[in-house]
Parts: C-alpha cells; structure tokens; sequence
C-alpha cells in the first residue's frame, strides 16, 4: 500500500491552499459547473476512464465550501445518482484541493486520514485515485477520480492515464472560464458605456450604427430602437460635412486605417430636431472578427466653449492690466521683485531680472532663490543666508541692506528696501522688495579714498621707495583687498625684487607675504608677468597665462589668493617697478579699478623720475670729475667733435692726454682733429672712416698722424656718431699704435722666410717622392725576373731537397718583395692621381662571401671562428678588382693580428643610400692614442710590434686609398670584445650609372 497522499508528480503550487480561498471559490463559481446538469465533454472522460481502469465508479468532483459537486458521475447508483452531490465529511477529494496534488489510496480502510470516512461505509469506497482539477491560473477546484469497492494498487500506467484525462478535463475548465470572464467583461462593457456621459456610437464601415447608448439618445434625440441600422451620416453629420465624413470611410475600407483613428477631434454635429452643436469626437477604428468597426465617443462642447471665451476674455483683461503694470515697472531703474503668500514669485521686472543675469522663473519657491540669485554680503566673502525678500516675506521690514550679486561677469552692490504685503484684515499676500543699484556711487567713492590716499603719501614721502611702499598700503586699506606689494628692478634689471608687502584683516598669511626679499625673474609670478608685458594684468588664479613662465608662490593658492592685479611703474616706457595686489574675493575685471591704479603707477613714475633727476644731477656732476681723473691716467685720447655739414668738425670735448696722439696737448680752446693732422698719403683711409660715421655706423680706422712735433705716429681710432636733436656728435677714442705697427712689420718679414722654407722643403719632398717612384719601377723588373726564375726552378723535377727548400725560400722573399713594391706603386700612383678605378655596379654579397672562403684556410690554421653575416642582394658601384684588394687587406689583418682561438666578424647591410661592411676582431687591438696614425704609411701599432708580428705599414695606407677613390668612408675604432673594428662604407649603385660613371 502507498503511504497516504502520495503523488506521481511534482507538487504545483497555487495562489490559494484553503477549501475558503476566496479566489479559488469565485473560480469556481464562476465556471457555471456547481448548478449544470449533464456535461458531455465531462461524461465522455469519466466513461473512458471507468471502461479502460476497469474501473466502477469514476468521477469529476468540484468542491464547494460545504459539499462536494459530481459535474460529471459514472457508476453511481440510486440516490446519488440523482443528487450528483455528498457533503465534504464524505469526500476524498477536499484532499487533494486541500494539497493541491494527487492522491492515491489502495484501501481507504488503512490510510490514516481515511479510514474513519463514513464514505466507507455508505459508498463502498475502498480504493481511489483522483487527480487535481487546475484552473489556468493555478486553482485546485476539485479532483478527478476513479474508484474500487475493493482493496485496488494503482499501476504507474493507470495513474498516467488518469492524468492525461485530468488534463484534458481542466481543457473544458478553462474554456468555461473564458466564457464567464467574456460576460462579465460585456456586461460591464454595456454598463459603463450606457453610464456615461458621453454618447456612444458603433458603426461599420459602411456607417451603419451598431451601438447607441443612453447618453447619445439624450444628445441627438433619437432612439436607440430608431439609431440602429441606420446610417451615421444621416443620423448626427450636418449636411455640409457629409462628403467629407463618408471619403474618410473609404479611406478606412480601402486601407484599413485613419489619420482620425486615436485622436481627439472637433466636429460639427446635429440633433434630431436640426439642432447644430460643436461636438468633441473620439474615434477608435478596431479590427474584430466581423470586420473593421468605427467605436466613436462625442461629448456636447458648447458650454465648455462659452466658458472658455469667457475665460479668454477675462484672461486678456488680466494680461493687458499685467503688461500696463509690468511696463510702468520695467521703465524705472530700481528693482523690484514680488512673492505671494505661498512664497513663490509673482513678479520680477526688468531691473530686477537683470540684477541675476539670467532668465528668472516667476513661479520659483522661497527655498530656491539663493540658487538664482548669486547674493553676499558687503565684504564681498560671505553668502547671505537670508534675502531681503525672504526677510520680508517672514513678515520683517528691511531698510537699507547692503549686498553684492555677483554674476559672471560683474559685481553689483545694491541697498534693498523691502516690507511684507497685507490687506486690511492683516491677511499675508505676499512680500515686496526694491533694490537700489549703488555699484558706481560706492566704486567711485573707494577709488576717490585710495587717489586721495595716494597723493598724501606722495606729498610727505621724501624719497621713491618710501612712496612706493606708503601707496602699496593706502590702496590696499582703501580698497579693502588682502595683500598689496611693491617690487623694483634691480639695477642690472636681469631679476625684479620685492621691497614691500602690506596685508589686512586678522588672517595668518605668512605663508605667502612677509618683508622677506623675494626675487622673480621676468615672466615669473605676477610681478615678473606686468613686467614682461610692460602693462596691466589682472588674473584669475585658477588658470595660469600662457605667457607666464611660472606661478612663482605656491602658497597663492593655499592661502585663497582668487584675483591678483598687477600695474607697472613706469619712467617713459622703461619698467621701474610693479604694484601688485591680491584678494580672495573672486571679482570680474574692472576697467575703473584697473584705471586708477595705472593713474598710481604713472604717478609714482613721475615722482621716482622727479627724484632720480635730482639725484642724478648731483651724481652726474661728481662722474663728471672721476670721469676726467680717470681718463687723464690713461694712454689713450677720448674725444668728441660736432659734425658741422660743410664745415671743418669742432671740438667739443679733449681728454688732457692729446700729446700722445698730436704731440702736444689738445684743448676745446686749443683745438684740433686728426682730418687737420692726417698724413697726406692717408687722407682717403680718413675720408672713408668719416663716411661711415656720417651714415650712422661705428668705425674704426688705423691712418698715420704728423705731430706738432714733427713725429709720424700710427694712430688706431675708434668711433661711434649719435644725435642729440637736429645735431650729429662723434665720440672717438685714438691710440698711439706706432709701436705695435712696428711689430706687426717685423712679423710680415718673419712670415715671408718662413713661407720661403715651407715651399723649398715642399720641393723636396717632391723630389723625394718622385726618386721613390723611380726606385719603385726599377725595382719591379728585376723582382719580377728573380720570381719567374724561381717559379721555374722549382717546377724542375731535378731540383734536390735542399736546394728546393733554398728555391722556396727566395720565392716567398720574392713574393713578399712583390707585394711591397706593389703597394709602394699603388700609393705613388695614388698621390699623383693616376691610379685606376673603374667603378661600376656590382654583387657585394657574392664577393664577401667568396674572400671569407679565401681566408678560411689561414684562419682555420690558426683555430680562428670567422662569422658572416651578410644581407642577400647587396650591391655595390666599386671597382671589383679594387674593392677585393681592400678586403683582402682588411681580413688578412684581422686573421694576423687575432691570436689562436679567437674569433673574426665580417657583417653587411644596407644604411640609406649606401653598403656598410664591418670586420671586426678580437685580436691584440690598437692603443688608443695611435687610432688617428692607424691609415698613415708605414705606420706600425706599438703593441703588434713588440709582439713580433710582420708587417710594412702599407696595407692600411693603400686601402685608405682606394676606398677614397670610391667616394667611400673608412673608419677604424675599438671592438666592443676587444681587438679592432673596421667600418667600410660604399655608395650603393644608382639608376643613372652613365651620370655616375662620368
């Protein structure tokens, strides 16, 4: 037996688990089920059920709140066949509702939960299997179910097939379900429309009326009997828009949609007794299964139109009140803005708008008018919390508050005047408030206090810096700002230092002004900025010019600094000094402001000016007498004449010591100049020299003088012109040079010997070169003679071994002759031009590989490592018979001079417009101070020959040589493992070689 309640699928869950769900219990009412008689659909299932379970008795059971419902029996007998019904202490299914899943007993006589059901008794229900009953929402309405007046086990097949017809029974279920839930739907439909106040009209497309409610009897006066069938044009169209009313339709039938379909529409419609009325119309086109139909709803619009003429005839009566007040408002300059009682606003005019900067909502609340207006108090540092405004409207009246509203790009100072709005009742309305602009009257009276500031401190200061610094401060006070500075050139004018810092309030700003000197140079910080610029600066810290080279105080920044003003102090266009201001208020640029503190600057200009040329007057004076102490212990004479057009020049100023240069002394009273003094062979060396002076340009010139005492000097003369009005001066310097002109003679003398010498030993050493050739070519007929003897002997089979060892013996001294004569004659011929080199384009690649494999052997001998690495196609514009001469001198040095073991390499590429080859070792190398001899002829490296290595000192010289003649490069360096590294660079071939080739 199966323990009670057991299922033989998962369990589903539903919105209700109690018989007394309320939703469960109006399922099932609502399925129509508790009060039907026969239901085929039913009764066909249970038959099945009973004929293939071989089943007696099967059922479907709906439980109800106090019985259970057969809606479908078959096997009952007597009195509840007729009944079709028991109440729920005889019911197995209340289980299953109550679980919500299937229950299967074998004998009811043992299940714990069944076995005292007087079913037992009455019924003979002693086996059972009933399956849930779901609605498509998930209700468990009852069950349906087999039985057996015997102890019975349920199969696995029977119950899957009692599932499938329970299934198929809840197919039936939901389908009386959708039924009811239509109805209800209708009839609620029905109901509303025939509820509402509007008419209602259902047409097809033919406008045949299929729906006329209540509120369209009422509305057109006809009958709902009388309206349906009908057409609607003839019913509620006025005559004139009848065509237009049935084209819209055929637009409708022929595709299926209107452009009236969704929307709110205007009409005009008529009533049964001919009665025209403006009409509102919505029309729905809907596609149903009979076709399309037109749903139309029409409210009666006249009283809403009259209203809202009315409505707009009181509205422009408002607004013309509203705009003749808004105009006498908007035509005065004072600010005035208003608040109703809901703390709103209510009006703004055209002052007012203008003192945000910005549009204004009249409707923002009280809370946000902080956000709009951008308002602080007079010091310009802290935000107003409360608005004159807002005061009033709390019900406070405000006379005389300063404040400042700031925008983007001014400040502006207002005294605001408000007071709250009651009626007579003392009922709130509202609250006003006017806002008096103050801005230049308050600008122009803090400008005057600091011009006046500053003209007492010029008129008590005794000297410029002391003005200065007093100025720095007065402004500063006046102005309310936080710090203020004086900065002066220094004299060699390369830096700016700062003389001076002033500050106000209570604030610690020591981290950024203090009478510590500080220097700038020019563009630094702001005073080196006004400097550079040579004119005012007014900057916003938070961005930094682009002319500015740097900041120069960090602290600008943590101390709050947001504007710094800078203004130079100015004598004619010359930088003195710079007045420098800082503040933490965030101003917009103030061309007044800016003005007067230029006015300052030009002030103290003049003032510095006034002093210094008192100053000066003095000091001038006193230079005057060093000047002429000074020049009277010197050789030279220092002169000034005055350049008279047509006239001889006029002395206007003689140093005391003329006599070195006229050989007397030379006074303004006793004057004289070098054009009265030249020696006649030098007047035109003079006369050139004046010619430059006249243009303008410094001179110089070195004539010879006769001197009043008959002595001829050479005298070197320097001299510069100038202008002073409509008058030319030439300020000269004249030195006696008779002695040095003397030297320099004696010098050219030296120098012609020498040249003399250096051309006979050039003579010499052509002759030598030329004795050397002619050697050399002497010498290569009989070397050629005794190494073909030799060749000759020693291909003599005759030829015995010591005689042959001898043979062999004088024909590598032969060959060894050979090849010096030849690399004497290559460089001979080299120095005089008449070497041969036919240069043409040619595989470099294939020829490098083919000297390695010629060098293998001797390398290999001496258990050398030779690496190539040669790039493919690389070619060259060479002679071949040339280049591989260099190579070959090139890696027989790097074999011979590389000890046993070590390594050889040969690399190859491209670089540009050329062909790189490197041969490099890891041999003996070269000292480094001996690398600029290394291609000289028969030079030989110092270590290579106290090592005892053979060689004459010409390979190096004659490859030098030949890759010269190539228009090529060849350079020599240390190898980074040690050894020597060789660099030969070649021109890589061109597409023009004829061009290249001529």
């Amino acid at each position: 037996m199966r323990p009670p309640g057991t299922d033989i699928s998962p369990v589903l869950t539903s919105p209700g688990t109690s018989l007394q769900s309320s939703g469960r219990l109006r399922a099932l009412r609502a399925t129509g089920l508790l009060e039907a008689g026969q239901v085929d659909a039913f009764d066909r299932l249970t038959k099945l059920a009973a004929r293939i379970l071989a089943a007696p008795t099967a059922l479907v059971s709906l439980v109800d709140t106090e019985r259970q419902r057969f809606a479908s029996a078959y096997g009952l007998t007597g009195e509840l066949a007729v009944t079709r019904q028991t109440p729920l202490s005889h019911s197995y299914c209340k289980f299953v509702v109550e679980d919500q899943a299937a229950l299967v007993v074998d004998d009811a006589r043992l299940d714990t939960r069944l076995s005292d059901s007087p079913a037992i008794a009455d019924y003979k229900a002693i086996a059972y299997a009933g399956m849930p009953l779901r609605t498509p929402d998930g209700h468990v309405l009852g069950s349906f179910c087999v039985l057996d007046s015997e102890p019975r086990v349920w199969t696995k097949d029977d119950l899957a097939l009692l599932r499938d017809l329970a299934e198929a029974a809840e197919t039936e279920v939901a389908l009386r379900l959708s039924r009811a839930e239509h109805s209800i739907s209708s009839a609620r439909m029905t109901a509303v429309v025939n509820g509402t106040h509007d008419a209602y009209i259902s047409a097809d497309l033919d406008g045949t009326v299929t729906a006329w409610n209540a509120a369209a009897e009422r509305m057109f006066g006809h009958a709902a009997d009388d309206a349906l069938g009908r057409n609607i044009v003839d019913l509620i169209v006025p005559e004139r828009f009848r065509a237009q009313y049935l084209a819209d339709m055929k637009r409708v039938q022929a595709g299926g949609i209107t452009e009236l379909s969704g929307q709110h529409r205007r009409i005009a419609a008529i009533t049964s007794s001919g009665r025209e009325f403006p009409a509102e119309m919505t029309l729905q086109v809907v596609q149903e299964p009979g076709g399309i139909v037109c749903h139309t709803f029409l409210t009666d619009i006249t009283g809403r139109l009259v209203a809202a003429a009315e409505m707009e005839k009181q509205r422009q009566k408002a607004d013309e009140e509203h705009a003749f007040l808004q105009a006498v408002l908007d035509s005065v300059d004072v600010g005035i803005a208003a608040c109703d009682a809901a703390g709103n606003l209510t009006f703004v005019n055209r002052a007012a708008r203008e003192v945000s900067g910005r549009e204004v909502n009249p409707n923002t609340p009280a809370d946000e008018w902080t956000e709009i207006y951008n308002v602080y108090e007079p010091d310009g540092r802290t935000r107003m919390a409360d608005l004159p405004l807002r005061r009033a409207y709390e019900g406070e009246s405000v006379r005389g508050r300063q404040m400042l509203v700031k925008t983007e790009n001014s400040w502006r100072r207002f005294v605001a005047n408000g007071s709250p709005i009651e009626t007579r009742d003392h009922r709130k309305l509202g609250a006003v408030v006017a806002l008096h602009d103050i801005t230049e009257a308050h600008r122009a009276e803090q400008l005057r206090r600091a011009r006046h500031a500053v003209a007492q401190v010029l008129s008590d200061a005794t000297n410029a810096k002391e003005a200065s610094i007093e100025a720095v401060a007065a402004i500063t006070k006046a102005l309310g700002w936080t710090v203020g500075e004086y900065w002066q050139l220094t004299e060699d004018r390369r830096t700016i230092v700062r003389h001076s810092s002033y500050t106000t309030g209570d604030r610690d700003l020591s981290a950024f002004s203090s009478d510590v000197p500080l220097t700038f140079e020019r563009g630094e910080g702001l005073p080196g900025l006004v400097w550079a610029r040579n004119g005012e600066v007014w900057w916003n810290t938070g961005e930094v010019p682009s002319d500015m080279k740097d900041v120069g105080r960090a602290a600008l920044h943590e101390v709050g600094i947001r504007v710094a003003v800078g203004v130079p102090v100015l004598s004619g266009r010359r930088v003195l000094g710079v007045l420098a201001f800082y503040t933490d208020q965030d101003l917009p640029h103030d061309p007044d402001l800016v003005g007067m503190l230029d006015a300052v600057g030009a002030h103290l200009g003049r003032f510095v000016e006034r002093r210094w040329a008192e100053d000066m007057s003095l000091m001038l004076a006193d230079a005057r007498r060093n000047f002429d102490r000074i020049v009277a212990q010197v050789n030279d004479y220092v002169w000034t004449v005055e350049a008279v057009p047509g006239e001889q020049a006029r002395l206007v100023y003689g140093s005391p010591n003329g006599r070195a240069v006229f050989g007397r002394e030379v006074t303004v009273e006793d004057p004289t100049t070098l054009g009265e003094r030249v020696h006649p062979d030098d007047v035109a060396i003079l006369d050139d020299f004046k010619g430059k002076l006249a243009a303008g340009e410094h001179a110089e010139v070195e004539c010879r003088v006769v001197g009043f005492d008959g002595v001829v000097r050479w005298v070197w003369t320097r001299a510069a012109a100038r202008k002073e009005g409509d008058k030319l001066f030439v300020d000269g310097l004249s030195t006696d040079v008779t002695e040095r002109h003397e030297l320099s003679d004696q010098r050219e003398r030296l120098l012609d010997q020498e040249r003399d010498q250096v051309e006979q030993l050039r003579q010499l050493d052509r002759m030598k070169d030329e004795l050397s050739a002619l050697v050399i070519h002497e010498l290569r007929n009989p070397v050629g003679v005794i190494k073909a003897y030799t060749e000759i002997l020693l291909d003599s089979p005759e030829l015995s071994g010591a005689e042959r060892k001898h043979a062999s013996v004088v024909d590598r001294t032969t060959r060894h002759l050979q090849d010096l004569v030849d690399d004497l004659l290559d460089l001979a011929r080299l120095d005089a031009g008449h070497i041969s080199i036919n240069p043409c384009p040619m595989p470099a690649d294939a020829m490098l590989h083919d000297v390695v494999d010629a060098h293998q052997p001797s390398a290999a001998a001496k258990n050398l490592t030779v690496h190539a690495s040669i790039k493919p196609e690389l070619s060259v514009y060479a002679d071949p018979q040339r280049l591989r001469q260099a190579l070959d001198n090139l890696l027989s040095n790097a074999v011979k001079y590389t000890p046993e073991g070590g390594t050889v390499t040969v690399t190859a590429q491209h670089d540009g417009d050329a062909v790189v080859i490197t041969i490099s070792d890891n041999g003996i190398g070269i000292p480094a101070e001996q690398y600029p001899h290394l291609f000289s002829r028969f030079f030989r490296a110092s270590n290579a020959t106290q090592a005892g290595i053979k060689g004459t000192g010409l390979g190096l010289a004659v490859t030098k040589a030949i890759i010269d003649a190539h228009d090529g490069t060849l350079t020599a360096r240390p190898a980074p493992d040690g050894g020597t590294e060789f660099t030969m660079s070649l021109p890589a071939p061109t597409l023009d070689f004829e061009a290249r080739q001529r």
